[in-house]
């Protein structure tokens, strides 16, 4: 076993002996060809970044591959999968800084070794794109409220809501009036 640390989550480190990390990023994308030779595809967005790691666990320290497993089915209190800081030098390379285990755990005994040859992948949490688009959704939200509440205070439905924002007078007569008025005139918005 190394003793230097090359891979930890959430401080602990991950104690593989070999250790290989190998960084990928998917490009989403589709054939937009049919059945011709052309070449066109229609991008569909960068996926998250991904880790993955490999190494050996010798069977004298069962202890190490039990970890790995717990650390991979770890939920949080929402009943998610748990979410990781990452600390090694590949991860910050990329700017990959939250993870979650992703796929499969594979640990296939070595013949001749005496140990298992762990495989997983850490995939990013919120990543770089995702991200934009929630600050892009908030901005778009936030207009859109802004908008409809700016309505809402020029007009008077009966919602629950605006209910709530009447005083005693308005509810208890100028909105019943209101309303008997609108039946005889053939709605509220025969007036305008």
């Amino acid at each position: 076993m190394s003793k230097i640390i090359t891979l930890a989550l959430d401080g602990e480190a991950i104690q593989l002996a070999d250790m290989k990390i190998t960084a990928t990023m998917q490009f989403q994308e589709k054939d937009q060809s049919g059945q011709t030779s052309s070449t066109d595809k229609a991008e569909q967005g960068v996926k998250a970044k991904e880790l993955r790691i490999s190494g050996l666990i010798p069977f004298s320290k069962p202890e190490l591959l039990t970890r790995i497993f717990e650390l991979g089915s770890a939920m949080d209190n929402a009943g998610k999968l748990h979410v990781y800081r990452v600390a090694n030098m590949t991860a910050q390379a990329i700017n990959l800084r939250e993870v979650t285990f992703s796929g499969t755990i594979d640990a296939p005994q070595q013949d001749g070794q005496m140990a298992w040859l762990v495989t997983f992948t850490l995939r990013e949490h919120l990543s770089v794109p995702e991200k934009k688009q929630a600050r892009a959704a908030a901005r778009t939200g936030a207009k859109t409220q802004g908008q409809t509440g700016a309505g809402a205070s020029t007009t008077t439905t009966s919602t629950d809501a605006d209910a709530e924002k009447m005083t005693w007078f308005e509810r208890r007569v100028l909105k019943p009036t209101d309303e008997a008025l609108g039946k005889l005139t053939g709605g509220s918005d025969a007036a305008a």
